[in-house]
């Protein structure tokens, strides 16, 4: 008990330097920002829609009043699965942290978009951003248990424990080597190129365990799916 108390504290104190962080930069660089300012433009840099620099806090008031005032249950652990809650403090980790670069990049170009568009690509760090969620669950799925929300439930998994084994393994290196090879590829590209790579690394990542599950679903009525899992773990214990 004294062990999830000392956690959400200091899970409480990241909420609320990283979620009053945003609002408090843009509040401090605001005077310093052009009147208007590109609200949204395409993959190689042309501006399509401009706006007011009030647009800016947006991002920062959802994150203040998300992370800091109203803090949502699945924020805090409650150790009845303990991966399940290490998991979920990571995961939430991530995303306010990427909340916080958008903000930053945001003012960024706000300050300098008539020469950083030409050579910065916010949209390259999206991508990556994606790619590394992919790598990072890629790196736990292989383990999660069947109460875990991060695990693929559905019709085949659920039907036979070596399907869902076979499923989860699957996705594990899949995404872990894939983010990693898609990842240069990614950071370097522009334009419409790095918009036929995000969908073409979303298409391998989504499509291709749909098509395994089925494959290993028919396998399971033919009678053919054999559980290896079973037979290493006999001969690891002799």
């Amino acid at each position: 008990m004294r062990k999830v108390k000392k956690i959400n504290i200091m899970v409480k104190a990241f909420y609320d330097i990283f979620g009053t962080l945003p609002l408090l930069i843009t509040l401090y660089i605001y005077p310093l920002i052009p009147n208007k300012i590109p609200i949204h433009y395409w993959m190689n840099g042309t501006i399509d829609r401009w706006g007011s620099k009030n647009e800016l806090f947006i991002v920062p008031i959802i994150i203040f009043l998300l992370f800091v005032i109203f803090k949502p249950k699945f924020f805090y652990l409650s150790f009845n699965y303990e991966p399940e809650d290490k998991i979920t403090r990571w995961n939430n980790y991530y995303f306010l942290i990427i909340l916080n670069i958008l903000v930053y990049t945001n003012i960024y170009i706000s300050l300098n978009y008539e020469t950083c568009l030409d050579n910065f690509n916010f949209y390259n760090f999206f991508a990556c951003a994606i790619c590394f969620l992919f790598g990072f669950y890629g790196n736990y799925i292989p383990n999660c248990s069947r109460i875990s929300s991060f695990s693929i439930r559905n019709k085949y998994t659920l039907e036979n424990h070596i399907i869902w084994h076979k499923t989860h393994r699957f996705c594990g290196i899949l995404w872990f080597t894939g983010s990693i090879m898609f990842f240069p590829m990614l950071l370097f590209n522009s334009n419409y190129y790095l918009l036929a790579i995000v969908i073409l690394m979303l298409c391998i990542f989504l499509i291709s365990p749909i098509i395994y599950m089925k494959y290993l679903h028919k396998k399971y009525i033919k009678g053919e799916l054999k559980d290896n899992t079973r037979r290493k773990r006999v001969q690891h214990s002799h």
